[in-house]
């Protein structure tokens, strides 16, 4: 019974936080597609700071597609157990909790390329969050 009200708490916390939740456009104006370099998803990745409840838009053209996949696929560059796919543009991944998060296109050469992401989504930070807020004076 405890730990159903533990997980209840935090499963409300973060959808308290996801109030506050922002989205962010893969790869801005260039979108989903074949990376025009290597490292162009993950050096986007970088730029961004998540939060549990932001959200992640994919936007591609057909026959692009996105996949929600494994660490493992992720650095071997493999579709074969992708735990979500997204057919349809533009495609939205909700990051609901903290932990990684790896995506890529289905086409492997593609992948291979640089047309695949990984993102990490921190744990909320309660005293960090509240120095954060308008109106809270910091010590």
């Amino acid at each position: 019974m405890q730990v159903i009200l533990i997980f209840l708490l935090f499963f409300v916390g973060i959808l308290v936080k996801s109030v506050n939740s922002e989205r962010y456009t893969v790869g801005e104006g260039y979108g989903w597609r074949s990376a025009p370099y290597p490292t162009y998803y993950e050096d986007w990745g970088k730029t961004i700071k998540l939060k549990p409840g932001d959200e992640l838009e994919f936007r591609f053209q057909k026959p692009d597609d996105l996949l929600q996949i494994a660490k493992y696929d992720y650095y071997a560059c493999s579709s074969n157990t992708p735990s979500r796919q997204y057919n349809n543009s533009p495609a939205t991944a909700f990051l609901l909790i903290p932990g990684d998060y790896y995506f890529k296109s289905s086409n492997n050469t593609n992948c291979i390329n640089g047309q695949r992401l990984y993102v990490n989504v921190p744990p909320p930070n309660e005293d960090k969050d509240k120095d954060n807020q308008p109106g809270v004076l910091k010590n």
